[in-house]
């Protein structure tokens, strides 16, 4: 399993861009007095048919011809029974598709976030035609990127390193360093 949340929101994406998403939003919303970490993707991809839908949290289903399993989707549901939380997948053929997983903010069993910057950067990096909206909500107060700020930097890599330090010196500080 995974370490840190942020690696896992790589793999939803990862996934909505390869159902074909042009546009993927994310959101994260940490309320430390109610308790809860939230994550939610949402993407304008192909969508998934009933039958994929009821399979997906099964690690030995997958639609990937490249290999036999799919574990992403079943991760995060072992994660949401482990702590005590849900993960709720809504799709519609056509629409696209929304992952949302709660999560006791307490929990010991709860992964950290992690490098969410990292994961924004590759994902920039290489997916630059996919429109990529972040936001997070930390007991009211709230960061958020959107890629279309950036998009014309994108195809020069020389500008990553530069988007890097702005979006890292930026959100720490939103968090004042702290890790969730």
């Amino acid at each position: 399993m995974m370490e840190e949340l942020s690696l896992h929101i790589l793999d939803i994406v990862e996934n909505s861009i390869n159902a074909k998403a042009t546009k993927v939003d994310i959101e994260i919303d940490v309320d430390k007095r109610e308790n809860l970490v939230i994550i939610k993707v949402t993407d304008n991809g192909k969508g998934m048919d009933d039958k994929t839908l009821e399979n997906v949290r099964d690690p030995f289903f997958t639609t990937k011809t490249t290999r036999k399993v799919g574990l992403g989707v079943s991760f995060l549901d072992e994660i949401a029974e482990l702590t005590g939380g849900s993960l709720d997948i809504e799709s519609n053929l056509g629409i696209g598709t929304t992952i949302q997983l709660k999560l006791p903010f307490d929990h010991p069993d709860r992964p950290p976030l992690g490098d969410i910057i990292s994961t924004l950067i590759t994902l920039l990096a290489t997916n630059p035609q996919v429109w990529i909206i972040y936001r997070e909500t930390r007991n009211g107060k709230t960061w958020e990127f959107d890629s279309k700020e950036v998009e014309g930097l994108l195809g020069d890599y020389t500008w990553l390193g530069k988007i890097k330090e702005v979006l890292y010196n930026s959100y720490k500080e939103f968090t004042g360093g702290e890790l969730i």
